[in-house]
């Protein structure tokens, strides 16, 4: 299966095949949007990042999972409202400022952090998401969920992904998929005898693995490949201006209102890649800490954790990005959409996450 592909409609009235339970889950699972992505590239040219293992624009990070049913599903799209007056700033994390390389100059932040020839940077996201399951042989995430029926039961699942960046960017890159699907926890945890059934005819779990290969980058309808030095390019390389950037891209939006809840996601999304060079890392990170939305809500040693409040189509939400101060590396992110304990139909508990994602990098000298 190529975990990179764009995600297509399940048609109505046809049963759920082999390629089409494929793609449902990629779409539950990371919330892509053909039709709102093109438009997005069309008009704000922003590159796109592979967050988790599969294709999602900067901004994805606002987006979960949508619905997977026999039903036509209609396309997601990404919208806040305007942003409140921003409280003051604790100071951001300090970027390691490393010596000169031996026999160079050139200094870069996060030293050991990026992979020589012939080596591979290693990604390994572990996807946990909160699902429910609807009368209409539909599966969907809360923000989603029919206005003219609850859900019947919920169930939360663990999906990994793994991507392979060779030292030299303009390599073969190799991203493998599974296993999928797998059960964490059911609400209720006690279900009718036929719910298992149900939720394994709709999504059933995988244990192979699914290895696709590209080169020069993850591929796309739009240049520059994702991932490749020219992707970055359009970034300036101020905190600052980096923020600005970003406020001006999304006045080219006229349905983006909530400005700086999407400019602090743009910001996290392109960290949570986990791939972009260190250089671009350390401005990110920076910018990340002065954007008015991205909250420090703790620091476990080298590990600062924001809190990004946005609100949207979907409804509102917060969303938790940690990063790894000494790498750039992102180690955690969470999305939880907002509603009341006991909110009709949720079965499950306001503790358990919508989206839950740990990353593992690490740098390789050989494809395992």
């Amino acid at each position: 299966m190529d975990v990179f592909e764009r995600v297509r409609d399940v048609n109505a009235g046809t049963s759920l095949t082999e390629d089409r339970i494929i793609a449902a889950r990629l779409r539950l699972l990371h919330g892509i949007d053909d039709s709102r992505s093109a438009e997005r590239k069309r008009l704000l040219k922003r590159p796109m990042f592979v967050i988790a293992g599969a294709v999602a624009g900067v901004a994805a990070v606002t987006t979960g999972v949508v619905v997977v049913s026999q039903l036509t599903t209609p396309s997601p799209q990404v919208e806040a409202i305007p942003a409140p007056t921003a409280d003051p700033r604790e100071p951001g994390p300090t970027i390691p400022k490393p010596e000169p390389t031996s026999g160079t100059t050139i200094t870069e932040p996060f030293p050991g952090t990026t992979p020589q020839a012939g080596q591979y940077l290693s990604i390994e996201t572990v996807d946990e998401a909160l699902l429910y399951r609807g009368p209409e042989v539909s599966i969907y995430q809360w923000f989603y969920r029919p206005g003219q029926y609850p859900p019947i039961t919920a169930l939360q699942v663990r999906s990994i992904f793994h991507l392979y960046m060779p030292g030299d960017r303009s390599g073969e890159w190799v991203s493998r998929y599974g296993p999928s699907n797998e059960r964490i926890r059911s609400f209720p945890e006690d279900q009718a005898p036929g719910d298992a059934v149900a939720w394994d005819n709709m999504l059933p779990v995988r244990q192979e693995t699914q290895e696709t290969i590209y080169t020069g980058g993850i591929g796309g309808e739009i240049g520059p490949l994702l991932g490749s030095l020219e992707s970055y390019a359009v970034y300036p390389q101020d905190p600052a201006a980096l923020i600005q950037y970003f406020r001006d891209q999304a006045a080219l939006n006229s349905e983006q209102s909530d400005v700086e809840g999407g400019v602090a996601l743009d910001i996290a999304g392109v960290l949570l890649s986990n791939y972009a060079p260190a250089a671009t890392r350390a401005t990110f990170l920076e910018a990340l800490a002065l954007t008015p939305r991205a909250e420090r809500v703790s620091t476990q040693g080298s590990v600062v954790t924001y809190r990004i409040r946005s609100d949207g189509w979907q409804g509102a939400r917060t969303t938790t990005v940690s990063i790894d101060t000494t790498t750039g590396w992102a180690t955690e992110y969470t999305v939880r959409f907002d509603r009341t304990d006991g909110a009709e139909g949720d079965m499950a508990p306001s503790d358990v996450p919508d989206i839950h994602r740990t990353f593992t990098v690490s740098i390789i000298d050989a494809l395992p």
